[in-house]
């Protein structure tokens, strides 16, 4: 071993090392993200660590730890006496992107805690905080997934409708009521299994001033068809944003041809709107784009290991034609939130 201690060794240990460097970064700005505290930081700049611990009912001694690991990160910064604490340029910045560690780390972290047990044993799927995933991809979808979303409803609408949406595994509905907010002429109706996700879209509702136009409902995407909508589906488009994903691998891809010829049989005048994932993990821009690098390859990573199964984007089209569905319209998100081309949407009828 004292072969390897040359004058090269520490510059090489820090280099090798920074992922683990990053690894509790991005865990302690979760937290710091999840508990409050950058947000106390940023109402209360130059409070006292005690104070603030005291505002958010946390330990002080391990509030000061981890507002002092945040200073050497670039994070926080001490007032000018030394007493109080303030957020960096950098902590009132990464706020915006609150919602991506939410879901990558406050999500998956269990996941990538197991994910060596569930690559010996295949027959095990790692475990996932489906409330914070749900919730952290309502926020994500804000800025790619909405406008995308956008863009196929006002295809539709030059095509009459639609006039109620129906938001299948809708998470804490968000994302839906993202939608109704933009959109005052909609209705919508979510459908969520989990009901921590349910309690949570309930109170957003109540929030927004939504009740009287959008309901939540607890259960799987197949109790879409036990919803009271008008008949033939006049007026409806139902909305699936990586949920297809989850019933491939869940219940196979025949439950997803069952669950989209059913729908269509019927409710033949509806339409159908399918956020999906181009499953490319060795397309030369996961190489190349930052974004590609820094969302992608993760998410890419996490989905073999969870109850989830991505596909490509020929693989679904082929699907939907299989079905003798027509793609009406095809959106990718805004190019300047996500340029990679890796995440697409369809706007999909009958016949």
């Amino acid at each position: 071993m004292s072969d390897l201690l040359n004058d090269d060794f520490e510059r090489r240990l820090i280099e090798n090392t920074q992922p683990v460097r990053y690894f509790f970064l991005a865990s302690a700005l979760h937290h710091a993200l999840d508990l409050g505290i950058l947000a106390e930081l940023g109402r209360r700049p130059g409070i006292e660590e005690d104070a603030l611990a005291g505002a958010l009912d946390l330990d002080p001694h391990r509030t000061g730890a981890l507002l002092r690991f945040l200073r050497n990160e670039g994070y926080t910064t001490f007032t000018s006496d030394g007493t109080g604490w303030s957020l960096s340029s950098k902590g009132r910045e990464v706020q915006t992107f609150a919602p991506w560690y939410e879901m990558l780390v406050g999500g998956y972290a269990l996941s990538m805690e197991q994910l060596g047990d569930v690559m010996r044993d295949g027959t095990r799927y790692a475990e996932r905080n489906t409330t914070k995933v749900g919730e952290g991809s309502c926020g994500i979808g804000a800025y790619d997934a909405l406008p995308l979303v956008e863009q196929l409803l006002d295809h539709a609408a030059r095509n009459g409708g639609p006039e109620t949406i129906v938001d299948l595994g809708c998470g804490d509905g968000s994302f839906l009521m993202d939608l109704l907010v933009a959109r005052p002429e909609l209705h919508g109706i979510g459908v969520e299994p989990h009901a921590g996700s349910v309690e949570l879209g309930e109170r957003r509702r109540a929030e927004l001033g939504l009740e009287n136009r959008m309901s939540l409902v607890q259960g799987a995407a197949h109790d879409a068809l036990k919803v009271d909508l008008p008949e033939g589906g006049r007026g409806i488009c139902f909305m699936t944003a990586f949920v297809l994903q989850e019933v491939m691998q869940q219940q196979g891809q025949q439950a997803i041809e069952d669950l989209l010829a059913s729908t269509f049989e019927l409710y033949p005048e509806a339409r159908w709107l399918v956020v999906e994932m181009d499953h490319q993990p060795l397309a030369p821009v996961m190489g190349t784009h930052g974004l590609a690098q820094t969302f992608y390859n993760p998410y890419f990573l996490i989905h073999a290991a969870t109850e989830q199964r991505l596909e490509t984007r020929t693989w679904w089209d082929q699907l939907f034609a299989r079905l003798g569905l027509t793609t009406e319209a095809v959106a990718n998100p805004d190019p300047r939130a996500d340029s990679t081309g890796l995440q697409f949407g369809v706007l999909l009828k009958k016949g």
